[in-house]
C-alpha cells in the first residue's frame, strides 16, 4: 500500500514535534495540504539543507533522511513527486549539501537524485558497487577503484 501526502504530513508532525504548529497553521491557512509547499519551505527544506551544510548533527540528519526515504519508498506517486521535485532538487542546488546528503542516502534515493541531477544537466553522478555497497562520484571511477 502506498501512502498519501496527508499521511506523511501527519506523520511528520507526530515524529517531529517542531512541525506540529506548522502543520496546524498550514491546514488552517490553505484548508488542504499543499505537499510541495508544506514539505518544501515550511518543514523539511527549512531544516535539512542547513543541517547537511554543517554536517555535524548526524543523528538529527539521519532522522530527517530516514523520513524522506520512507516518503520515497512508501509514498504514492504524488509523494514521490514531492521528494523528487521539491526535496531532491533543492538539495542539489548546493554541491556541498548534496555530497553530504549522499553519505546518508540509500541507493534508491541516490538513483532518484542522480536522475534529477541529470535532468537538470547540473552534474553527472555515477553510482556503482564496491563490496556490495553503493558508491558514487561526480566523475566516473577509474578502473583501479573496482
Amino acid at each position: 500500500m502506498r501512502y498519501s501526502k496527508e499521511y506523511f504530513a501527519q506523520k511528520l508532525a507526530e515524529e517531529f514535534p517542531e512541525f506540529r504548529e506548522v502543520y496546524a497553521e498550514h491546514m488552517e491557512f490553505y484548508e488542504e495540504l499543499l505537499g510541495h509547499v508544506f514539505f518544501g519551505g515550511e518543514t523539511l527544506l527549512k531544516v535539512l539543507p542547513p543541517l547537511l551544510k554543517a554536517n555535524q548533527d548526524r543523528e538529527k540528519i539521519c532522522r530527517y533522511i530516514d523520513f524522506v526515504e520512507d516518503m520515497y519508498i512508501n509514498g504514492d506517486s504524488d509523494v514521490q513527486n514531492i521528494v523528487g521535485v521539491t526535496v531532491l532538487e533543492c538539495l542539489g542546488d548546493d554541491e556541498t549539501v548534496l555530497r553530504n546528503a549522499f553519505s546518508y542516502f540509500s541507493e534508491e534515493l541516490m538513483r532518484a537524485s542522480q536522475s534529477i541531477e541529470q535532468s537538470w544537466n547540473r552534474r553527472d553522478i555515477h553510482i556503482w558497487h564496491r563490496k556490495g555497497k553503493p558508491q558514487y562520484s561526480w566523475e566516473w571511477p577509474s578502473k583501479q577503484m573496482k
